[in-house]
């Protein structure tokens, strides 16, 4: 009797973690990264990927988490979420996208335009979110603000990219292009 119900718990045990990977893997898709860049003394993360299961691929920016805080100072809190620009559907379109939001750097101190997005948890998804990018300079650094309006009056919810990190990024997806020009 013991083994019978035993073995009945084991196979329960099995059948519900079975059950349990199953829908995780269909909450969690999948991304195939691209290029990607990291700073820890800017506490900053972009990744230039597409979503295995979309069907046309489409390219994507992901800068990470937005903070809050001020202009400069941004306090990171939530590590779900995250920023994602689309880029096209292919390699081409993706580095023309990036070109176009390279010379965003070029604009004049505290100057502001629109760009559309998605802020989701994840992966991009959900109706499309308009970020407003402000250039921003920080000693000899050119930065673009990515925000969200908020509520509250003095609180931004956003996150900063470094132009040297971001040439980077663009530089990996040049060389991933190059090896990849069927894509």
């Amino acid at each position: 009797m013991k083994r019978i119900l035993a073995t009945l718990a084991l196979a329960l045990v099995a059948v519900l973690a079975l059950a349990q990977n199953s829908s995780v893997s269909s909450i969690l898709r999948p991304r195939v990264e691209i290029a990607e860049c990291s700073s820890e003394e800017n506490n900053m993360e972009m990744e230039v990927f597409y979503m295995n299961d979309e069907s046309p691929r489409m390219y994507y920016l992901s800068l990470g988490g937005l903070g809050v805080g001020t202009d400069i100072i941004q306090v990171e809190y939530d590590p779900v979420y995250e920023v994602f620009i689309p880029l096209g559907g292919n390699l081409e379109e993706a580095l023309a996208k990036m070109k176009e939001i390279k010379a965003l750097y070029n604009m004049p101190r505290r100057q502001s335009t629109e760009m559309t997005g998605y802020f989701s948890a994840l992966y991009p998804g959900g109706e499309p979110v308009t970020f407003t990018v402000t250039s921003r300079r920080l000693l000899a650094s050119k930065i673009l603000e990515f925000s969200i309006p908020t509520a509250t009056d003095g609180i931004v919810r956003a996150t900063h990219v470094y132009k040297g990190n971001f040439n980077s990024l663009t530089s990996v997806l040049k060389i991933y292009k190059g090896l990849h020009p069927k894509e």
